[in-house]
């Protein structure tokens, strides 16, 4: 545990004041209208979405738990991030489009107007319950257990620290100041990120070629079937399910492109938020196995018997020198700043246009929804900073917890999401269903199918009990579910559903947005970036 150095607790402080200012000018005059403070309307460039869009989605899940992964298991993990192009395609030419025509503001509004009010309601509780307890408290937990094994800062006066700063400065501004700030998170997590790859790479006698001898599963990201973590069909399984919903559903990312100037801008900067997503992993993943290379000729550097979650935590302690920590810090505390900023305002948003305005009051004016979302925001992320510091007492580390909990959650509200956009005769009683007995029917899938159905040894095999293939077969039986209530319940009208479904001509432009020359349109640039991830793909497979 170091001392906290006088330099490093005044970078702290230094960057805590930027981001409250950066914050507070932001957000300035934006509480008058509900529109300007929940999703910032019609005034985000591609560059503040793209960028605030790659830093919403690095939090400490991916920081401390998949770095501690990747310690253990290597490059699989790198899975997580390159079938993006995949994800984030669909969003672009199928689920954007409708959201941006349809005046979406939040998710939940989606499902109220292509289903009925009682989906909405279901969907806005489970997405509240979920950002408390799933999200917000990794993201809490993770950036807490940073300040306490670099600095020996409590963990429960890091939790504090940590929601107090994020909190404010949504509170305040909401969406912009939240987006605006992740521009300087942006910048600050790759700077500081790369500055620690390097000084890992200084320890190591042969370099680079000491991370591929020491990976655990050699430089290849797909492994056999009966491999625990991440078996080769857990990855094409997942990209309908938990990463379909994480990229098209996700309030709190998908909430920025709602505030796009033009659906150009929005498209724009998904595609560029991809390119970005390839140096993710040097942030996330090659820290860990940096880790467990410099471990070969530096047993401080061995995990031992410590949490995989301390792995992080000890390159920033073990490489950088005192007086340049808080730099660090700041860098990997941005990425859980612009993530707690991001669900706090979605979290206010959800709960103000989908619950008060809803169900309490909705003759609201202006004023009193911004007040009702800064109050609720204020009241949920103090839940989150309770429940948090409990993840410490779970086994497995906060990837686990996180990836465990998102395989039951996501699935069925993936599926909702996914039929409702793409079949006009899904039904707002199969819907219902879905969403009401998904979770319970992964809990069954994982505790009572599986084991009742397969042999320990086709279990062994083929994974059958990890939570990704558990939640595909789950998938599937929503899926059925979905389809046979469909046909046995009434459908809205047709007119009513059509513009909230996809259809072919939304892969283009709207035909008010201005022409732009070869090299700024979408099909263009998304062309290049499917094929630098096939073949990033080819080469690493």
């Amino acid at each position: 545990m170091s001392e906290i150095n006088i330099i490093d607790l005044t970078t702290l402080f230094i960057y805590f004041a930027i981001l409250l200012i950066v914050g507070f000018v932001k957000g300035r005059g934006k509480r008058q209208d509900s529109g300007s403070f929940f999703v910032a309307k019609a005034s985000l460039p591609w560059w503040v979405i793209a960028a605030a869009f790659v830093a919403t989605g690095m939090n400490t899940e991916q920081l401390v738990g998949q770095n501690g992964m990747a310690y253990k298991i290597g490059l699989p993990l790198l899975n997580w991030y390159f079938i993006v192009f995949i994800v984030y395609s669909m969003l672009i030419f199928v689920f954007l489009p409708v959201y941006l025509r349809n005046g979406i503001v939040t998710m939940p509004e989606y499902l109220g107007r292509r289903f009925n009010s009682v989906c909405q309601n279901v969907f806005t509780v489970i997405l509240l319950l979920s950002y408390v307890f799933m999200n917000l408290a990794v993201v809490f937990y993770g950036g807490a257990k940073l300040l306490e094994v670099v600095f020996g800062l409590n963990i429960w006066t890091g939790v504090i620290l940590i929601g107090v700063v994020a909190g404010l400065y949504t509170m305040y501004g909401g969406m912009s100041s939240a987006a605006y700030a992740a521009v300087f998170q942006f910048a600050l997590i790759f700077l500081s990120g790369f500055y620690l790859l390097y000084l890992a790479y200084q320890k190591l006698p042969n370099g680079w070629s000491d991370v591929i001898a020491s990976a655990p599963c050699g430089f290849h990201m797909m492994r056999p079937m009966d491999y625990p973590e991440i078996p080769w069909h857990a990855v094409p399984l997942t990209i309908l399910g938990i990463h379909l919903y994480y990229s098209c559903a996700n309030q709190a990312l998908v909430q920025g492109c709602f505030g796009a100037k033009r659906e150009w801008d929005a498209r724009i900067g998904l595609i560029v938020a991809g390119f970005f997503v390839v140096l993710r992993p040097f942030v996330e993943i090659f820290p860990g196995l940096f880790c467990r290379a410099i471990a070969v000729v530096d047993p401080s550097f061995n995990l031992g018997d410590q949490p995989v979650d301390n792995v992080l935590p000890i390159m920033i302690r073990q490489l950088v020198p005192i007086g340049l920590q808080g730099f660090i810090l700041i860098g990997i505390l941005a990425s859980v700043m612009s993530t707690i900023a991001a669900f706090l305002n979605s979290i206010s948003t959800l709960f103000t246009l989908n619950v008060y305005k809803s169900w309490i009051n909705r003759n609201a004016t202006e004023k009193q929804l911004v007040w009702v979302g800064t109050i609720a925001t204020f009241i949920l992320m103090i839940f989150s900073i309770l429940y948090s510091p409990m993840i410490g007492y779970l086994s497995g580390g906060i990837f686990i917890y996180f990836q465990t909990l998102a395989s039951y959650i996501t699935v069925p509200l993936a599926t909702v999401f996914l039929i409702g956009v793409l079949w006009k005769r899904a039904t707002s009683t199969a819907a219902l269903t879905v969403l009401t007995a998904g979770i319970p029917l992964g809990l069954f899938v994982a505790n009572n199918l599986v084991p009742g159905l397969f042999e320990d040894e086709t279990i062994r095999r083929y994974s059958l009990r990890n939570p990704f293939i558990t939640g595909a077969m789950t998938q599937v039986l929503c899926v059925i579910l979905m389809i046979v209530v469909s046909f046995f319940s009434r459908p809205n009208p047709v007119e009513e559903v059509r513009p909230l479904t996809f259809s072919l001509d939304k892969l283009r432009l709207p035909a008010d947005e201005p022409k732009r020359p070869f090299y700024q349109r979408v099909g263009f640039l998304w062309s290049i970036f499917v094929l630098f991830y096939v073949a990033i793909y080819i080469y690493l497979w």
